[in-house]
């Protein structure tokens, strides 16, 4: 990417991991065989940015991967379920309100600290960008129990389905956190409504192949704290019925290898551990 010019942008301004996944996906829609195209993600990076994802072995494949992964769930959420509103907790320096058609009365919530969404306003301002939804930035804390109320103020209604995406973040928090997240999402879902994140086992926190990444990823001030060994059991306590996919499948499905590099007649249930786990589960029951 050195033909790209990165804006000099404060590190303190956004989260540690943000700016490496801009990178990540700018490389990725330069390829003629991208999975996506993210127009600004570049202009978002910042060459702090594409310092991070140079370090990481795979350079960054599984955001590639995830990135496809969840665009194809919105999109059929949005097109074929006809769910007209979708919520993107620590939406980060993401652009998937500009960058993918959406139904005309789609509404698209994004939440995250103050400084992320100043930062990613001023540059897609200053690039032309504009939202192919009705779009709502809210300034909030994840970790405070008062977002819920921004939501709603903001025109979330909780009586009809929506579709939820936490992407790139519960790995970050700790189990309480997780948790009390998941609690406060289940509470605004109607029955019918979508979520889905991805999350990491706590074999991957421990195990030596990945000593090296986990260590860098800390030293880089994104440390890996925030397990989820079972997902299924976990959201089905908050009302969800839940299906697992390890980003492994989908790496070897879109052709983008991810770390550790193995073939599919290599996998075996110990390894399949060690990658990342996509999560989507449909609301059953209606908050309590």
């Amino acid at each position: 990417m050195s033909e790209t010019a990165y804006p000099s942008t404060p590190k303190e301004l956004i989260g540690p991991s943000a700016f490496m996944t801009a990178a990540v996906r700018a490389f990725e829609s330069q390829r003629p065989d991208r999975l996506f195209d993210d127009p600004w993600a570049a202009a978002l990076a910042t060459e702090e940015g594409e310092r991070r994802r140079l370090l990481i072995k795979d350079q960054g494949a599984p955001i590639v991967v995830r990135t496809r992964f969840f665009d194809e769930c919105l999109q059929a959420l949005s097109f074929e379920k006809g769910i007209r509103q979708i919520v993107l907790p620590a939406a980060g320096l993401d652009t998937r309100a500009f960058r993918m058609d959406w139904p005309e009365d789609t509404r698209f919530f994004e939440l995250d600290q103050p400084m992320v969404l100043e930062y990613k306003e001023e540059v897609l301002q200053k690039h032309g960008a504009h939202p192919r939804c009705e779009r709502h930035s809210l300034a909030v804390d994840l970790t405070a129990s008062e977002w819920p109320d921004a939501l709603l103020q903001a025109g979330y209604d909780p009586h009809l389905p929506g579709a939820w995406l936490v992407e790139g973040l519960l790995f970050y928090l700790s189990e309480e956190q997780i948790r009390r997240l998941l609690e406060q999402i289940s509470s605004l879902t109607a029955p019918g409504s979508w979520l889905g994140f991805d999350s990491v086992h706590s074999a991957m926190l421990n195990s030596p192949l990945l000593e090296v990444r986990t260590k860098l990823v800390a030293s880089l001030g994104s440390p890996w704290i925030g397990a989820i060994d079972d997902p299924v059991s976990l959201l089905r306590s908050y009302g969800w019925r839940a299906t697992v996919i390890y980003s492994i499948h989908k790496a070897l499905e879109y052709n983008r290898p991810v770390f550790p590099f193995v073939s599919k007649e290599e996998l075996t249930p110990d390894l399949l551990n060690l990658y990342h786990l996509f999560v989507t589960a449909r609301k059953i029951n209606a908050p309590k």
